[in-house]
């Protein structure tokens, strides 16, 4: 009986033994997957740490980099500027020394171009202000005799030109440029549809100018020519546009035409005409005469 028991005290101790055995095991198990785990996790901080590290490095290398560029551009830009210095003149300290030193800078061609590029925008302003520039109408041709001249109008040949000079009317300066003997074919069809399509007529171009202080009426258009004892007058259509206000000294233009027809002698036998200035001018204020009218000879 005593050695059952003690058999069974054995067996109990044995299998108590075993369990405290099992157990032990069990906890270095727990305690190795612990530390295991543990080590996992430092290593995944370690690799944590070496990405921070690596970020703060690139961002201290790119911090870096900035610097060094900001550093070689402020080195690049206070070179440039000590350069500028270095290259710049000394200024005149007085401004008579200024205007010595400008004036040594401009050659004398220079000062010659320069000065004649002003005085020509000068004139020219100059002429449009003080010129009334009036439309000469649709058979107005310029060249020379011989010449023949193609418009709007038509193709014509200037036969005979000349200038008849100045002549005065009271205070009214008539500069009569140009007196053309002219035959032509028009082409413009609501033209030749009043003039006939073969024209010849006689030109003159002027210059009127008022040269007194005083508000003058003149009629320039009521001027007649004289040719070979036929009396011409202005036509209304084909003349220039012309009137009668000079009450300003400004010069204007007048262009009147005077056309011709198979009762007119041919051309080759007008050598000679006379312009006769019928109107005379009358002071707007008063409505007095103040001169009379003239007549110019012309010869081509």
């Amino acid at each position: 009986m005593y050695k059952s028991f003690v058999a069974i005290g054995i067996m109990a101790t044995i299998t108590l033994a075993g369990c405290d055995l099992n157990q032990q095991e069990n906890i270095k198990k727990v305690s190795m997957a612990e530390v295991s785990q543990q080590e996992e996790l430092k290593k995944e901080e370690i690799v944590l740490d070496k990405d921070e590290v690596s970020d703060k490095a690139e961002s201290a290398g790119s911090d870096s980099e900035d610097k060094d560029q900001n550093v070689k551009e402020k080195a690049e830009n206070t070179t440039s500027a000590n350069k500028s210095e270095t290259d710049e003149p000394e200024k005149p300290e007085t401004e008579e020394e200024v205007k010595s030193e400008k004036a040594e800078e401009t050659t004398p061609a220079e000062k010659t171009e320069t000065e004649g590029s002003v005085a020509t925008e000068k004139e020219t302003e100059k002429l449009a202000d003080t010129f009334n520039h009036y439309p000469r109408g649709q058979f107005a041709v310029d060249g020379n005799p011989g010449q023949t001249v193609e418009n709007a109008t038509g193709v014509f040949t200037i036969e005979k030109a000349t200038e008849a000079g100045n002549v005065k009317v009271g205070p009214i300066n008539i500069q009569i440029k140009n007196v053309s003997l002219v035959s032509g074919e028009v082409t413009e069809d609501s033209i030749a549809g009043i003039s006939g399509e073969e024209v010849r007529f006689l030109q003159v171009d002027a210059v009127l100018q008022n040269t007194s202080a005083l508000p003058i009426r003149f009629f320039f258009a009521n001027t007649t020519m004289d040719m070979n004892g036929h009396q011409l007058t202005a036509h209304d259509m084909f003349s220039g546009r012309t009137d009668g206000d000079y009450t300003s000294t400004t010069p204007k233009n007048a262009t009147l035409v005077y056309m011709l027809n198979g009762d007119h002698p041919p051309s080759e036998q007008i050598n000679n005409v006379t312009i006769d200035i019928t109107s005379s001018p009358i002071n707007i204020e008063t409505e007095e005469s103040i001169g009379a009218g003239t007549s110019i000879d012309v010869s081509f």
